[in-house]
Order: structure tokens, then C-alpha cells, then sequence
């Protein structure tokens, strides 16, 4: 993968932590790291949904396989 796609992630990561500390009104380091967790879990979940659907859609034939790239 590009480094880009990496960079994108890791402000992306970043601006939803920040976003969601200063709306939950967290202010300690150890809130805010945790709220950076969930954050990543939940990116985590969606990928890993995705690209199960992805594999799911191509053993059915629906779609080829890696289509979502």
C-alpha cells in the first residue's frame, strides 16, 4: 500500500479522536487514549466487515475477486 493510504488513516485517526475527546469533554491523557482505542477498534470493524462482504460477494461469484481495491 501506499504510504499515503497510511497518513490518510492516521489523521483520520487522529481528527475522530480529537473530534470525539472535545465532544465527550475528555481531558486526561489516559480518557483520551481510550477514546483513540475505540476509535481504532471501530475502523477495525469496518474494514474487517468490508472486506469480509468482499469475500463473501466473490466465493458467491457475485463479484471478482479483490474488486474493492
Amino acid at each position: 500500500m501506499s504510504p499515503r493510504y497510511y497518513l490518510f488513516t492516521a489523521i483520520l485517526v487522529a481528527f475522530l479522536t480529537l473530534t470525539i475527546s472535545w465532544w465527550k469533554q475528555k481531558q486526561t491523557g489516559r480518557e483520551i487514549f481510550w477514546v483513540m482505542v475505540k476509535v481504532v477498534a471501530a475502523l477495525a470493524v469496518i474494514v474487517g466487515g468490508v472486506l469480509g462482504v468482499a469475500q463473501v460477494l466473490a466465493f458467491f461469484g457475485v463479484a471478482q475477486s479483490g474488486f474493492f481495491l
